[in-house]
């Protein structure tokens, strides 16, 4: 219990810096073009090997976290991203950056594996006091990082003026003092009797994901939701500069909304307890109608006042969907989930949300090349809405059930199992 204990005090601690690129994420795009001299062209065609190499690389990361462990897959991918920063402080070109692209892919598939299984596996708790407690812990994880992600954002535009180089050194600082607290953390003892049936392997992951109808359904719909955020992330800043919202009121307005998010998450038993098992439709339906409402009003000949208030509004909307999608599909892909399948759940739910990733991105820039950013948020919000909508109507009846009304086989890997 001592260990359990210290992995879960460690965890918040760490997550809260390891969930990104904090003080370079919001500048990455001008320390390539005005510090580094790349052509733009590159920078976004980068974005799309970054995409690609996610999705391909979700298998060998799942692989190599079942045969190196937890722990190690944890201290391998923070090695990676900080080889990554390395490389683009040192790149000069495509090929560097597509280099680097490579490192902090694989880095953050084996982070996005390893690191919700390691707290899923430190927690020896009754199946409902379980639960309870991995989204407890992560939701001050996640609600952390967006205070410190929002401190960020501010100080590193300043930063930047002062010295371009000044906000990715301390990025590189901030990659490194994880790294080092990864390895801080107690191992998941794992049995060594039967060792090799205790890791499931990823056939029969996969097999069991298509199986059993609740994890289909909750794949479906994470992959969808994670698309869709995605693509919003660029489609509101674009709405703003079309408003001709300054760039450092834009990142005021967006250090802001990221405490959004960060109360929203820590607070996601409040939303938890009042709609039950209706979250996930309160989560899907707002997600998409925040998007349609802001591309309807920004459409609008009216007060521009009046039109920014109400598109700031739905954002604030969408950023609370943002904290809660990161704690509860988390928490529902792990609720029936232990030590032997877990890191596989979770590749799958990578691998999938960057498949449709790629998908809506591309729909989304066809939208955006051919249209204003309003009209692009309204068929994109609506496609969404439509999309998500079907997906509930064929949720019901597979998620949310009690764990009595599931069948045996959707519980062969629950945590007693």
């Amino acid at each position: 219990m001592e260990k359990v204990n210290k992995n879960l005090k460690l965890y918040p601690k760490y997550r809260q810096l390891s969930m990104d690129f904090l003080f370079f994420y919001t500048i990455n795009i001008l320390f390539l073009t005005q510090i580094k001299k790349i052509d733009m062209s590159a920078v976004v065609l980068v974005d799309t090997f970054y995409a690609l190499f996610v999705v391909f690389l979700q298998v060998p990361a799942s692989y190599l976290v079942g045969k190196i462990g937890i722990k190690k897959g944890m201290i391998l991918g923070n090695i990676c991203n900080t080889i990554y920063l390395i490389v683009v402080i040192n790149s000069t070109n495509l090929f560097n950056l597509i280099i680097a692209e490579l490192f902090s892919s694989f880095g953050f598939a084996l982070k996005d594996i390893s690191e919700p299984a390691i707290l899923n596996e430190s927690i020896n708790a009754s199946k409902s006091e379980k639960s309870k407690i991995f989204a407890k812990t992560q939701g001050k994880a996640v609600s952390g990082y967006y205070i410190i992600s929002a401190f960020s954002m501010i100080l590193s535009g300043f930063l930047f003026e002062i010295n371009g180089y000044i906000p990715i050194f301390i990025s590189l600082g901030i990659v490194i003092t994880t790294l080092i607290i990864s390895t801080r953390f107690d191992n998941v003892e794992i049995s060594e009797k039967d060792e090799e049936e205790n890791i499931v392997s990823l056939k029969e992951a996969v097999k069991f994901s298509f199986n059993s109808k609740r994890t289909r359904c909750l794949l479906i719909f994470s992959s969808i939701v994670y698309a869709v955020i995605t693509v919003l992330a660029t489609y509101e800043v674009s709405l703003l500069e079309d408003m001709n919202v300054s760039s450092k009121y834009i990142g005021i307005v967006f250090a802001i909304l990221n405490i959004v998010s960060g109360i929203a998450s820590k607070n996601q038993n409040v939303f938890q307890e009042k709609f039950k098992n209706r979250t996930l439709t309160f989560l899907g339906i707002s997600l998409t109608l925040s998007c349609i409402i802001s591309g309807v009003v920004a459409s609008l000949s009216s007060s521009i006042t009046i039109i920014l208030i109400v598109v700031l509004a739905m954002y604030v909307i969408k950023f609370v969907m943002v904290g809660l999608y990161n704690v509860f599909l988390i928490k529902y892909l792990s609720n029936f989930t232990n030590s032997k399948i877990d890191t596989r759940i979770f590749a799958i739910n990578n691998f999938c949300s960057c498949i449709l990733g790629v998908v809506f991105g591309i729909f989304a820039s066809i939208l955006i090349e051919n249209m204003q950013t309003s009209s692009a948020m309204l068929i994109f919000g609506g496609t969404s809405l439509i999309i998500i909508s079907i997906v509930l109507i064929y949720m019901r009846n597979k998620v949310g059930l009690d764990p009595k009304q599931y069948s045996k086989e959707e519980l062969k890997y629950d945590v007693k199992g």
